[in-house]
């Protein structure tokens, strides 16, 4: 097994090979908030606002800013359902704030392709044939 120094190489060689703009991050799923690293940010309890999860991703980018993310620093409602923290979209659909409701191309009127049928079955959302 390679040690985390070849690790560590072999990340500084892939950079250099691929003249990345911004550095590679890494997402690490945690189990419960005691495995949330010492200098890690926390978005709302640190600073005192809430992140998309994108915005973390590029503070991580830019910054090289270690960024924790739970259901309280989260600004976008997608990662949430996304990472299960909180209902799926049934629960939003039923309150009529879902996304269709905000977003003409999830209107079932709205020209799509076919794939996107799937992707609404496969949300639990209901599909105009």
């Amino acid at each position: 097994m390679a040690t985390v120094k070849e690790f560590n190489s072999y990340g500084e060689e892939l950079e250099k090979l691929l003249m990345l703009r911004t550095a590679p991050i890494a997402v690490k799923m945690l189990e419960k908030e005691a495995d949330i690293p010492q200098e890690a940010i926390r978005p709302k309890r640190d600073r005192g606002y809430h992140l998309a999860q994108c915005q973390a991703f590029a503070l991580t980018r830019r910054k090289r800013e270690a960024i924790a993310m739970l259901k309280e620093d989260n600004w976008c409602w997608a990662p949430l359902i996304g990472y299960g923290l909180v209902e799926g979209l049934q629960f939003f659909e039923k309150m009529k704030m879902g996304y269709r409701y905000f977003n003409m191309q999830m209107t079932p009127d709205f020209p799509q392709p076919d794939f996107y049928k799937e992707l609404f079955k496969m949300w639990g959302l209901d599909v105009a044939e």
